[in-house]
């Protein structure tokens, strides 16, 4: 028991508004607080969810989708590991009223503060409530800027700037991502991206093979935006 304590004191510590926390309410935090293991593509939260809390990405990764009554998911943002996630606590943060989905892109391990604690700490601690605002608006901007991108730019330069962006995270350019993968990421059918991705094959700028893309011509990309 006191090693799991440790634990997770060592990742709530990485929290920017720990150490502004009284000892009853870390204490609080402590007892409550839990380390949660996802599988790939599980659902971490969503809108017709209970609200989960605050959550710290110890290893792996999320996606953040809005949904439509449809059904269709515009990727947002994704968050990896040492992020906090916020929206996870939507029933704290009253003004987030549109539908989300927040599933995990890879098998992880995540700090979870429940909803009820983030609740008190929200009303009881300016700099949570702050941590929470901030965060939150952070990631407002990373959503209107997806949603502009897929307003007024041509798809193949947004295919194009995700690719470069995508070969520049990855330390190389052969990217292990399925087509399927990539539609997701940049909001639009996996048909749309196989013929954007074989148009650009065409053109000398990829090589597609099943289950990654090799980018061979990075500056023909990069002239396209």
């Amino acid at each position: 028991m006191e090693k799991k304590l440790k634990s997770t004191e060592k990742y709530l510590a990485r929290l920017p508004f720990w150490e502004d926390l009284t000892e009853e309410e870390k204490a609080m935090v402590l007892d409550r607080a839990t380390i949660r293991l996802f599988e790939k593509n599980q659902i971490i939260n969503s809108s017709d969810a209970s609200c989960m809390g605050i959550v710290y990405i110890i290893k792996g990764g999320i996606r953040v989708c809005l949904l439509s009554d449809e059904g269709r998911e515009i990727t947002l943002y994704r968050l990896g590991e040492g992020d906090p996630c916020v929206t996870t606590a939507s029933c704290v943060i009253q003004q987030i009223t549109f539908d989300t989905l927040v599933y995990a892109t890879e098998e992880s391990k995540m700090l979870v503060i429940p909803s009820n604690v983030c609740s008190y700490l929200s009303k009881s601690s300016m700099n949570v409530r702050l941590f929470i605002y901030e965060t939150e608006t952070q990631r407002f901007s990373q959503a209107i800027w997806v949603l502009q991108e897929i307003l007024f730019k041509r798809f193949d330069q947004r295919l194009a700037a995700y690719l470069l962006k995508a070969s520049e995270e990855n330390g190389g350019p052969d990217l292990r991502m399925t087509q399927e993968e990539i539609a997701k990421d940049v909001n639009s059918a996996r048909e749309v991206v196989a013929r954007m991705l074989r148009h650009f094959s065409s053109e000398g700028l990829v090589k597609v093979k099943r289950g990654h893309i090799l980018i061979t011509d990075p500056e023909g990309l990069e002239n396209l935006l």
